[in-house]
Order: structure tokens, then C-alpha cells, then sequence
């Protein structure tokens, strides 16, 4: 376990030294902006969903390809191998960190524009589970990807599949298998943490629409 902490502690030092601290910082802050000069617009519980829902999102996948492509180039993951470090804790470390920096910005944006006014928790371990899902799902296809750009080509039509289930939130559809989807349980955790008493569908999935977050 310590050794765990000091590989987190190791990648938010990689990060800070990239900068991609500094970015993903500047994507939470772009979102309270938004949602500040649109507080006063009509659908704007409907743009906070999406903004929350990609936030973990985005940073999950994207910046796991980003900085697993970057290190290919560095040359800084073939003498990793040649290490008694486990590889696959490095990995799980990385998705971590990612995940607990796409948590925060999730929960910063939130709290900007909703205040207290909903259930941390429940709001945490969707945000967390959604980046963590998307990390994996980063993992899965940067592994025999050399290039960002080929990267992120690749991975948008990855990313529409994992957020069909946005879809039935926003009523545009209305379709079950959508609920089986491994992404469905983080969104509703998120969507349900703003109804004043979460029900069972906040554990794992169920039917969610664009006016739960005012439930």
C-alpha cells in the first residue's frame, strides 16, 4: 500500500512537471466560467449534466492516451520495463490520480453552480467510476497508438458509444439497453445526488431524465 501512495504521489509530480495539472485545471475553470455568464440561461441544469458528465470524462481518456503517447516518445516506458516496478501499478496509479483530479473538477464545478444543495457522496463515486471507466477505455485503445492526433481520431467514436446512455437522459431516447451500459451507473450517481432523497435507481442505474437534477 505504501508503495501505492508513493507511485500517486510520484504521478502527480509527472503531472505537475508536464503541466498537465495546469490543464486540467484550466478545463474546471473554463466549465465555471461557462456556467457562471450562462447561470441566468434557459436549460442550464441540462448544460450543467453534460459539463459535469464530461469533465471526469474527458480527463480520464484523454489524458491517459496523452501521457502514455507522450512517455512512448520520451522513451520513458522501456527502461520502466526493466525495473522491478510493477507495471500494472504504475497504470492503476495513473488512472487513480486521474481519476481523484477528474473527481475534484467535477465536484468544483457543482458546488460553484448548485452550492451544497446535493449529495457529495453520491456525487463523488459516480464522478470517480465515470473517469475510471474512461481511463480504461483510454488504456484499451492508446496501446497501439503512436500518434495524439491518430489518438484522439480513433477514440471519438469510442467516446459517442460510452455516452449513448445521455441520450435517454435527455430524452431523445427511451431505449433499456442503454441502462446495461458500464457508464449508466456513474451517470446516474451523478444525476441522482441532486434529488433530495436518492432512491435505489442512485445505486447502479435505471431510468434517469433531464428532470432529475431539479428533482
Amino acid at each position: 500500500m505504501n508503495s501505492f501512495f508513493r507511485l500517486v504521489k510520484w504521478q502527480l509530480l509527472i503531472f505537475q512537471k508536464n503541466g498537465l495539472l495546469l490543464m486540467i485545471f484550466g478545463i474546471t475553470a473554463f466549465n465555471v466560467a461557462l456556467l457562471y455568464f450562462l447561470k441566468a440561461g434557459p436549460g442550464i441544469d441540462r448544460l450543467l449534466v453534460l459539463l459535469i458528465y464530461n469533465d471526469p470524462a474527458i480527463i480520464g481518456f484523454i489524458f491517459i492516451g496523452f501521457t502514455v503517447i507522450s512517455e512512448k516518445d520520451q522513451d520513458v516506458l522501456s527502461p520502466l520495463f526493466a525495473t522491478p516496478l510493477n507495471f500494472h501499478h504504475f497504470l492503476l496509479s495513473r488512472i487513480f490520480v486521474l481519476s481523484l483530479l477528474g473527481t475534484i473538477g467535477a465536484l468544483t464545478v457543482v458546488v460553484c453552480a448548485k452550492g451544497m444543495s446535493f449529495h457529495p457522496l453520491h456525487f463523488s463515486v459516480g464522478a470517480f467510476s465515470t473517469c475510471v471507466l474512461f481511463s480504461i477505455a483510454g488504456v484499451f485503445l492508446v496501446g497501439n497508438t503512436s500518434e495524439i492526433l491518430h489518438f484522439l481520431l480513433r477514440g471519438i467514436p469510442l467516446l459517442i458509444i460510452l455516452s449513448l446512455p445521455l441520450l435517454n437522459y435527455y430524452r431523445l431516447t427511451d431505449l433499456g439497453v442503454f441502462e446495461v451500459f458500464p457508464v449508466q451507473g456513474g451517470l446516474s450517481l451523478m444525476v441522482n445526488a441532486f434529488s433530495t432523497s436518492p432512491n435505489s435507481k442512485a445505486i447502479y442505474s435505471g431510468p434517469i431524465h433531464s428532470d432529475s437534477l431539479t428533482g
